[in-house]
């Protein structure tokens, strides 16, 4: 299993729990139940161990009184945050990627702008087909950019609602998107 290192079973052992045998127990426990959860999300057995571990860590680190009343579903929301950062820096990073490329038009491929022109069409086409909320959910997060906690507080919602809606919006655009290839 993954190792916790010692300062860490001695901070949780002070805070959560009453000592390290009961720590140890919930870390054997609850670790292979993250590592289940995060199996099917995450191809990469290490970072998959690394997430989890950061996880602890942060468990180790909490002083609300969430995370003593019920250390286990703390640990679970925090692995959540965990995975839904991992997918927002992963989503950015491909979108900053995708903006470097620049499509160079020349007289050899006169198609290209046409099917830049027809992709661009068949995207605004597919964002405005997605329910009105989850296209403001979208808009706000692509096109403001603004961080999914504005989003949240902006449409009285909770973040994951807004993480929700903008995963229906992906899935709803590339099926869209998909479908006319």
């Amino acid at each position: 299993m993954l190792p916790v290192k010692e300062e860490e079973r001695r901070g949780a052992s002070d805070t959560l729990f009453e000592n390290r045998k009961e720590f140890d127990s919930f870390y054997h426990r609850e670790a292979p139940k993250l590592l289940q959860f995060l199996k099917r999300r995450i191809w990469i057995e290490e970072e998959r161990a690394d997430l989890v571990q950061e996880a602890f860590t942060r468990l180790v680190a909490a002083r609300s009184a969430a995370a003593r009343e019920n250390p286990g579903s703390y640990v679970q929301g925090i692995l959540r945050h965990l995975l839904a950062d991992r997918a927002r820096s992963w989503s950015r990073a491909k979108a900053a990627r995708l903006d470097e490329v620049e499509i160079v038009q020349t007289p050899e491929q006169p198609d290209a702008a046409l099917e830049v022109a027809q992709l661009q069409m068949q995207y605004r086409a597919a964002v405005e087909m997605l329910p009105p909320r989850t296209r403001e959910v979208f808009l706000l997060h692509r096109v403001e950019d603004l961080p999914y906690r504005l989003i949240a507080e902006r449409m009285g919602i909770s973040i994951r609602t807004v993480e929700w809606h903008m995963a229906q919006a992906v899935v709803r655009i590339g099926r869209s998107l998909s479908s006319h290839d």
